[in-house]
């Protein structure tokens, strides 16, 4: 199914405030049972660059968000497909990020690819 542009907003919009209220419990109902995230970042927190289902993301995510108390997104721009979304933001220190989320027909994400800039904030 495509996205109309209303609502690869409105999603986008939601998982970014979903991320910056720092509610793991909350972050983690964003995805499937089974997701899938790739990143090159996890490896650093949780020794592998592919994180697999709720309890993966719960360990990555929970690390990752008690090493940056500050962590907050905005967001740059929003890009839309058939079945997935790409929200391209800005993290922490300025640092940018594109996020090509896959999502369910129930609208939970099953797969991540996360990309980070090369560039210095």
């Amino acid at each position: 199914m495509p996205w109309t542009v209303e609502e690869a907003i409105a999603f986008a919009e939601h998982h970014i405030a979903v991320w910056n209220k720092h509610d793991l419990d909350e972050i983690i109902e964003l995805y499937t049972e089974n997701v899938e995230l790739t990143s090159p970042f996890a490896e650093q927190v949780v020794g592998t660059c592919v994180v697999r289902g709720r309890d993966g993301l719960r360990g990555y995510f929970g690390a990752a968000l008690a090493a940056n108390a500050e962590l907050q997104f905005e967001i740059v721009d929003v890009l839309r497909g058939l079945d997935s979304i790409t929200i391209y933001m800005r993290s922490v220190g300025g640092r940018l990020v594109a996020e090509v989320l896959f999502v369910d027909a129930d609208g939970l994400i099953e797969k991540v690819f996360a990309h980070y800039s090369c560039s210095p904030s």
